[in-house]
């Protein structure tokens, strides 16, 4: 039997998408739109290229992407007792989650920075560390683990 209630939710996916998420991503946009060379420096060190202003639109995009998502998690998901309007955002979402870890690994990559030991640890790891425990988490939503009824729980047999 399907999941079709938010009710047959676990606490924890609906503590990381309704607070968690949300935070996260509020963080992001003040990050984007206040301190752009914190977040340039996240991705391109400056040691390996200074940051250019006239690129802040992007983080300014970003940070309207993030905001977007913010506002999806806190009212749509707070709206919507249907599961599937859930794991459709969940689904939507984890597309980006993939671009990010993506991108992430390109710029590492192009940077000749893909070794563990020449990966900083508050910036690189801080990206894929947030970014990976999100795709881990929507993943197993997605997949019902955990769920009441869903098939990530195991029947008993009769």
């Amino acid at each position: 039997m399907a999941v079709t209630s938010t009710k047959d939710i676990p606490i924890f996916y609906k503590f990381y998408f309704l607070w968690s998420d949300p935070l996260i991503c509020l963080w992001a946009v003040y990050m984007d739109f206040f301190t752009p060379s914190v977040v340039v420096n996240a991705f391109i060190p400056s040691s390996i290229a200074p940051r250019n202003p006239q690129f802040d639109f992007l983080l300014q995009q970003l940070g309207g992407a993030l905001l977007m998502l913010a506002i999806l998690d806190v009212v749509l998901l707070r709206y919507s007792k249907d599961v599937m309007i859930w794991k459709i955002l969940q689904a939507a979402t984890l597309t980006y989650d993939l671009a990010m870890l993506y991108s992430t690994y390109d710029a590492l990559k192009s940077q000749g920075r893909l070794s563990f030991a020449s990966m900083r640890p508050a910036e690189d790891w801080g990206n894929v560390g947030i970014t990976g425990l999100a795709v881990v988490v929507r993943s197993a939503f997605l997949l019902d683990v955990g769920m009441k009824g869903g098939k990530g729980r195991r029947e008993k047999a009769i």
